[in-house]
């Protein structure tokens, strides 16, 4: 891997942003502690100097001035290499006592050079500078200040702190971001690589799980769920592209026939016949495509712009209503149950939940010899509301309970009556749709659907 591709590397990125920022944070801090102990540092001397001042001018009046005089001369003397120098002049600016001379006057606070003032004794280095200040007396000026070496061994010590300080922090940080940058690199090339299998066509291929229960596994399994809804739909489309080949070559066989018998023959009557049972079976097949493309239409969501509340008390109610006709029609008795107390609301298609009921009620009725009880059932658990469509006709095997529900899929017993086979595909997309889950049950005897919503 080149330098360049390894800065295009986002977790790269991250990690030396997180670096920079962090050493800029360490150098903000120091930098205001830098600041703020020199500043303390240089009020202390201040403070030092001042002290001095106020124990020297306590002698300082028209009878002890000569006393004043005299210490200063003594605490000059004193001192070998002076950390403190002192200059008393009189009024008119002439030398009386001190270790300093012929320091210009000032009122402000001064940081004079010892190779810039004379010092009767002085064996420091040249460089040392004094914080000094001059203060008015009754017959002169007094002058003290006090060496900042200490303020200047603060500093350096401080700029080694720092100099030592950020290289090991660099140090650190770095190892810290490489450490990081390959964890991280690590987990997206763990998206990265199944997704390029997926790409290649290995649709079953899935994201890991590290079991850290981060957010990356969470945004893991979301990945993960939608590959399985992939899987799924390619799953359905090939599988309906095998079915419509397989039922529609039948129809489509049939029709051809039908054509060249009527294109063959010479009485009108049989010409009308085959042209009407021509015209037939393309209905059906047209009726069997607008299935696929409603199916189609619902499980790419384009119908939830539609959803609003919905009581399925009262949807249930019409619904029984509408097809409690057709079911006596039939010689079946359909009859609805509500085990709810108040509405039933649910949010969702008013149309498209009538579809579904009324698919399962027709499935019932179709499939189900004369005389077969029907029920539609509503019922609610806890956070959830249940509607049940139940019949006392044949059951389902459980092995193909899961298969019915796949477009065109059609049991043997069932081949032989009318349908394309859509229609409880068309209700599993309903359900889809609507976040809600459906089951088959055996009623024992008979099938039962049972369908889950979230109520609201």
């Amino acid at each position: 891997m080149t330098a360049r591709d390894l800065f295009k590397r986002t977790p790269f990125r991250l990690a030396a942003t997180f670096s920079l920022f962090f050493l800029t944070t360490i150098l903000a801090l120091f930098t205001a502690v830098y600041f703020v102990a020199s500043e303390r540092l240089v009020t202390d001397i201040r403070d030092r100097v001042e002290t001095t001042l106020d124990s020297l001018a306590a002698l300082d009046g028209e009878r002890t001035f000569d006393d004043l005089v005299a210490l200063v001369a003594s605490e000059s003397e004193s001192v070998r290499d002076p950390d403190f120098i002192m200059e008393l002049v009189d009024k008119n600016g002439n030398f009386l006592a001190g270790n300093v001379r012929g320091v210009k006057d000032s009122k402000q606070w001064m940081t004079l050079k010892r190779s810039d003032v004379f010092l009767t004794l002085d064996r420091g280095e040249p460089d040392d500078e004094f914080l000094a200040i001059w203060r008015p007396l009754v017959k002169g000026r007094l002058l003290v200040g006090s060496d900042n070496s200490e303020v200047k061994q603060m500093k350096s010590f401080l700029l080694k702190l720092l100099a030592y300080g950020v290289v090991a922090a660099a140090l650190a940080l770095a190892l810290c971001a490489a450490y990081f940058a390959r964890e991280a690199q690590h987990r997206i090339n763990a998206f990265a690589r199944p997704l390029a299998r997926v790409s290649q066509g290995e649709i079953t291929a899935r994201v890991p799980i590290s079991g850290q229960h981060d957010d990356i596994d969470q945004v893991a399994l979301q990945v993960n769920r939608m590959l399985g809804d992939l899987q799924r739909l390619i799953e359905n489309v090939n599988q309906s592209s095998s079915d419509i080949a397989h039922d529609l070559k039948k129809p489509l066989g049939r029709l051809r026939q039908r054509l060249d018998d009527a294109r063959n023959g010479e009485d009108k009557a049989e010409f009308q016949n085959a042209i009407d049972a021509a015209l037939g079976d393309i209905d059906s097949i047209s009726e069997t495509f607008d299935a696929l493309l409603r199916i189609t239409q619902i499980e790419a969501g384009a119908r939830k712009s539609r959803f609003v509340m919905v009581d399925l008390s009262l949807l249930l109610a019409d619904v029984r209503d509408v097809y409690d006709v057709v079911a006596e029609d039939a010689g079946d008795k359909l009859k609805y149950v509500s085990e709810c107390m108040g509405p039933a609301y649910v949010r969702g298609d008013p149309e498209l939940l009538v579809q579904l009921v009324a698919n399962l009620v027709e499935n019932s009725i179709r499939h189900c010899p004369a005389g077969t009880e029907i029920t539609i059932r509503l019922s609610s658990r806890g956070a959830v509301h249940v509607v049940e469509v139940s019949d006392t006709g044949p059951s389902i095997p459980e092995h193909e309970r899961v298969n019915v529900f796949r477009r065109l899929y059609r049991l043997e017993r069932a081949r032989s009556t009318e349908g394309s086979g859509l229609g409880l595909s068309l209700v599993a997309a309903i359900v889809e749709l609507h976040s809600a889950k459906i089951e088959l049950f055996d009623n024992a005897p008979g099938l039962r659907a049972e369908v889950r919503f979230p109520s609201m």
